[in-house]
């Protein structure tokens, strides 16, 4: 193993702190699963930089590195949308939602739009395509024996947050759908929760929740109600605040993913446009809101890329967001004013 005692030590403890933060397990018993896997760790680098660490921090989580992060992910883009709740959500008022939604069974399936998402405004702003197959690949090459290990240009750093812009380019056109209205409140039910006290609106959204198992808003107002209450009591920082938030945004992006009401289609978009979809992404946005927060930044990271992969306009500024977690992760940002990065000006980053 080629490390050095003045430097290792640091930079396993700091995965560590990240692999309790992202798993829970505790602090000691992270040290322990790093220092068990120093060996597969320290091929990183021998000395661990942000990425580094991130990347060796991926490996202990078995993160399939194909589809998010900034090393072999940023060089990837998934073909569907892959449902957060199959990997993040474990918890019983959480399978209790989901079976209460499905039991209802009064949702319909999802529809397309009768219209495609073009990405072409992307080119406009001066966003770069990237080329997945690579200049030397040879379309004729046979591809019948699995490669015996990644390519280590792939797992360098890629320092561009906001990279995933040009997977959206380089995918073209997509169709469009909408999830099932059951999934939205009310204009008038919307206007009184805002009306009422904090702990009022919680009483009537947990009525509505019980009466509509469908309507993932509900859980969604349901935190953001939870959180204003606790910024106005001056509680905004304290972990239980984001941890309870954290059950409800839960709730809602696992109600919205109903597999009756959510079926894996392949490349579909989700536009912010469609109101119906407002709920599913409003969810994965506070979602991973949260998991920054709570310093669990490649939870966040994971469910951003989704986000933006259903919605590429990026109503929501989901890609500011991807922007502050990779920095506060140690990923290396691009510097604006040299134009190195992701081909494209600052307009077109923001």
């Amino acid at each position: 193993m080629s490390t050095t005692p003045r430097t290792s030590p640091t930079h396993f403890s700091r995965i560590a702190r990240r692999l309790s933060n992202e798993t829970g397990v505790g602090y000691q018993k992270a040290l322990a699963t790093v220092q068990e896997n120093a060996d597969r760790i320290m091929q990183q680098g021998p000395r661990l930089d942000g990425a580094g660490c991130d990347m060796a921090l991926r490996f202990l989580l078995r993160q399939d590195l194909e589809f998010w992060g900034p090393g072999v992910g940023a060089h990837m883009w998934p073909q569907q949308y892959h449902s957060v709740s199959m990997e993040l959500m474990h918890s019983g008022l959480c399978m209790e939602a989901i079976e209460a939604a499905s039991a209802a069974r009064d949702q319909d399936e999802l529809q397309p739009c009768g219209r495609t998402f073009d990405p072409s405004y992307l080119a406009a702003a001066g966003v770069v395509p990237l080329n997945y197959d690579g200049p030397d690949d040879d379309e004729d090459e046979e591809w019948d024996e699995e490669p015996e290990e990644i390519d280590p240009e792939l797992l360098k750093p890629v320092d561009e947050p906001d990279r995933w812009r040009r997977h959206v380019l380089t995918q073209g056109p997509r169709p469009v759908y909408r999830l099932p209205a059951a999934h939205s409140l009310l204009p008038d039910v919307r206007e009184e929760l805002l009306r009422l006290p904090p702990e009022e609106a919680a009483v009537r959204v947990e009525q509505l929740t019980a009466a509509q198992p469908a309507a993932a808003e509900a859980y969604v107002v349901r935190a953001e109600i939870h959180l204003a209450a606790a910024r106005d009591r001056g509680q905004a920082r304290d972990r239980t605040v984001w941890a309870e938030a954290r059950r409800w945004y839960e709730c809602a992006v696992a109600v919205a993913e109903v597999p009756l009401a959510f079926p894996m289609y392949d490349g579909g978009v989700l536009p912010w446009q469609e109101e119906s979809n407002q709920p599913l992404l409003r969810g994965l946005y506070g979602l991973a809101l949260v998991a920054d927060r709570e310093k669990r930044w490649n939870c966040a990271e994971m469910i951003l890329m989704r986000l933006l992969y259903l919605d590429p306009a990026d109503e929501q500024q989901a890609g500011t967001l991807l922007r502050e977690v990779r920095a506060a992760a140690g990923i290396v940002q691009p510097d604006e004013t040299t134009g190195h990065g992701n081909g494209q000006g600052e307009e077109a980053g923001a």
